[in-house]
């Protein structure tokens, strides 16, 4: 008859007294049952350490899984933003001739170059003043990039976005050129 057998027969004759003497027994002799076997107490500590171990990977898991979620929460918030964006420009674009919006373009471009000026003239300026004149910018350069969209609309999204790439690319080059790494990545 094994150890737990013993034990089981001792509950059975009397629970109460069988259960006090099981657990001075478990403390006497460091054991402890567990997933249906006696364990000796280095087993205990070593079976403690996997649960921890376990527990660590879980949490680990889940806090990867968990950014994951957040990102794409963000990156699908920032489309659906794109999309209203886009939504708005379009309407927009049809609502307006290409030379009615091409002014304004040159128009908004112009305060923008202004805003600038005066930034840069702030600079010496109080904190409130500067503050002011960035705010400023901050709007004048809104204005110029939806225009810029608008302008990309009107001339050719797949146009303008391989000029864009093409530039980024030549930019990318230069750079590499400079620091005399011409084989880097971006």
């Amino acid at each position: 008859m094994t150890e737990a057998e013993r034990w089981a027969r001792d509950l059975a004759c009397n629970e109460s007294e069988a259960f006090e003497k099981a657990l001075k027994r478990t403390k006497e002799e460091k054991k402890m049952y567990i997933d249906g076997r006696w364990l000796t107490e280095p087993e205990i500590v070593a079976y403690i350490e996997r649960l921890r171990k376990e527990i660590s990977e879980l949490e680990d898991k889940h806090l990867y899984e968990c950014r994951q979620i957040s990102e794409y929460d963000i990156e699908l918030k920032e489309l659906r933003g794109q999309q209203i964006a886009n939504e708005k420009l379009e309407r927009i674009t049809a609502s307006y001739t290409f030379g009615q919006q091409r002014a304004i373009f040159v128009e908004e471009c112009a305060e923008a170059i202004k805003a600038v000026c005066k930034v840069e003239r702030a600079a010496d300026s109080s904190a409130e003043v500067y503050a002011e004149k960035m705010s400023d910018l901050i709007s004048e350069v809104a204005d110029v990039l939806i225009m810029a969209r608008q302008m990309r609309l009107y001339l050719g999204t797949e146009k303008v976005d391989a000029e864009i790439q093409r530039k980024l690319d030549r930019q990318i080059q230069r750079i590499r050129e400079e620091q005399g790494n011409e084989s880097d990545t971006p």
